[in-house]
């Protein structure tokens, strides 16, 4: 930084030059946040707009711009011959950084679901983009063009995605996912049964508020997501854990040990994370239990999308004919993680009820991707990128298959179920998959343990591994650099 010449040094001042934010807003900015955590204190006289505006390479023009600025919000006074300083009516700021919790406070007072959601984890977003990182599509191979026009055909000239929107979600997106369904899922519904939402984790939401009372219980799969598990734990349910086999959700046992549960959360078309398919027999069974109870069955239909051996299994709410099932799907496989759009397909007694409880909470998704999306989906876009994913995954697949079988030979035993993004790879030896975690996130790599998927029922240690988005050349080494890192526990 420039000498200074007058007024105090400023070295908190700093320009991105590749910032969206202009360069006096910046400047505004960071002046203001200094007053308000007290490094620059009442009555403090500031550099003149000559002097700030030779250091920061602008003009004087444009520092007098932000000096007025903050004079009239108030941070800033003049003084008739003397310069700028602090406005000396702000109270005394102690210099501590914002947000930075005083020692010996005590902890904030919160709801039963705010002190609830302090003692879980939810960091599903802080997962760094390393190769096998699971459930991660290949962004690379997205058609970015394509959306990119799908959005510019939308929204061009035309304000009618500036608003709010139908709190149901845009009627053309629901018409398009309704025909998707029909088509590709074997599932037909009327658009106006479904309800879009923020994103498959808020469609849970919905369900779990709209559909059971703090304390009732939900079966849940046992290992089963743990993002899912800590949410409706928050939300006050009583989480019933059920064993997984290679048939599903052992209903049998559900019904046996948690007789009074309020609703069932499953994955029929593709378990998370041992991917096995619920057979016919128990998903008969599991909705005779909800019809004969009048309880409540969340199917989650997760990237079923995705299956190499044949075509993707019907959901099991084309079975239900009771209206006991809601159906939750979202695009953040089939499409990217941050488009944030998921949807449910509601039995029509609830529909009404629902769409309130959207409205309230959420209001609307976004209408600009809802109608981008529905023009993807319209254009025969979507089905045409499912085609090439499920040809590329597939691809990687057998080669993850084949490279991690000799890669990991004596160290792991590889699993890759018929569909879906990731596979298993089974420790040898008694190797603790925490463990064996640590070691491949120290050599660059990604992957969960198995044991933190389990809630009561322990199992072999086991790491799930993402391979749909690494590149087919790229999978042998990576594999290799694993077997290096388990080799060394």
């Amino acid at each position: 930084m420039a000498k200074q010449f007058e007024g105090p040094i400023l070295p908190f001042l700093r320009l991105d030059a590749a910032a969206a934010l202009p360069k006096f807003r910046q400047v505004q900015d960071q002046l203001r946040m200094a007053i308000l955590r007290g490094h620059l204190r009442a009555g403090t006289r500031l550099p003149a707009s000559r002097i700030l505006a030779q250091e920061l390479g602008l003009s004087r023009q444009t520092l007098v711009r932000v000096l007025e600025n903050l004079k009239a919000e108030g941070f800033l006074e003049a003084r008739q011959g003397a310069g700028t300083f602090v406005s000396a009516a702000l109270p005394p700021q102690s210099p501590k950084p914002r947000f930075a919790p005083a020692e010996g406070d005590a902890p904030p007072r919160l709801s039963r679901i705010g002190a609830l959601s302090r003692s879980v984890s939810a960091d599903i977003g802080q997962m760094e983009q390393k190769p096998f990182l699971p459930n991660q599509p290949a962004l690379d191979r997205f058609p970015f063009a394509v959306w990119r026009k799908c959005w510019n055909a939308v929204t061009r000239g035309g304000r009618a995605a500036m608003g709010y929107g139908d709190v149901a979600g845009e009627l053309m997106l629901r018409q398009r996912i309704a025909e998707y369904l029909a088509l590709h899922r074997r599932d037909s519904c009327d658009p106006e049964q479904i309800v879009i939402t923020p994103g498959g984790h808020a469609a849970f939401t919905l369900a779990a508020l709209a559909l059971a009372d703090p304390g009732d219980g939900i079966w849940f799969e046992d290992p089963g997501p743990v993002t899912t598990s800590n949410l409706f734990r928050t939300l006050g349910l009583r989480l019933c854990p059920v064993e997984v086999d290679s048939d599903g959700m052992d209903v049998a046992g559900a019904m046996a040990r948690h007789p009074d549960a309020r609703l069932a959360f499953v994955m029929p078309s593709r378990h998370h994370p041992l991917g096995v398919t619920l057979s016919l027999p128990r998903r008969l069974a599991l909705l005779e239990w909800a019809r004969v109870n009048d309880t409540w069955i969340i199917e989650d239909d997760y990237d079923s999308e995705f299956r190499y051996d044949g075509a993707p299994l019907p959901s099991m709410r084309s079975v239900d004919s009771h209206g006991r099932v809601i159906y939750a799907g979202s695009f953040s496989k089939a499409l990217y993680p941050g488009i944030r759009v998921g949807y449910l397909v509601l039995p029509p007694q609830l529909v009404g009820a629902f769409r309130n409880l959207s409205a309230l909470i959420h209001r609307s998704v976004p209408v600009e991707t809802q109608l981008a999306l529905a023009e993807f989906i319209g254009g025969g876009h979507f089905a045409s990128h499912l085609r090439r994913m499920r040809s590329l995954y597939a691809e990687r697949r057998e080669t993850f298959q084949q490279a991690g079988r000799i890669a990991l030979g004596g160290l792991a035993r590889v699993d890759c179920s018929e569909s879906g993004l990731n596979a298993l790879a089974w420790l040898e030896d008694g190797r603790d998959d925490r463990t064996a975690h640590r070691a491949a996130l120290d050599a660059g790599l990604q992957c969960y343990p198995l044991s933190d998927y389990a809630i009561v029922t322990p199992r072999p240690g086991a790491l799930i591994l993402g391979y749909a988005g690494v590149p087919t050349e790229r999978m042998t080494p990576y594999l290799g650099r694993l077997a290096e890192a388990l080799s060394r526990q």
